[in-house]
């Protein structure tokens, strides 16, 4: 549980940088980053993260090459926050 744990506090950390960065500054690095939580998140079988994820990841990706909808990464982005934050206060 505590390895649990730590992994969402390491989302939270990527989601409070990009954050302090701004979300039109998501770049493919960003992408890279997402898929690695994302090979974690399967490891933990969380389905309803995966898929916020992935969505994530596949608006990111579209936003970063320059044909994205910033309104639905910013919509997707805040799923995967209150996820976190509901995760990690449901653990302590």
């Amino acid at each position: 549980m505590e390895d649990y744990n730590q992994f969402m506090l390491q989302i939270g950390g990527w989601a409070e940088e990009l954050l302090l960065r701004g979300i039109s500054q998501f770049t493919l690095k960003d992408v890279g980053v997402l898929e690695q939580f994302l090979a974690e998140i399967k490891r933990y079988q969380l389905t309803f993260l995966e898929e916020i994820v992935g969505l994530l990841i596949t608006e990111g990706r579209r936003l970063a090459l320059g044909n994205g909808n910033e309104e639905l990464l910013l919509s997707h982005y805040c799923r995967l926050t209150q996820y976190v934050q509901l995760s990690i206060q449901e653990s302590s």
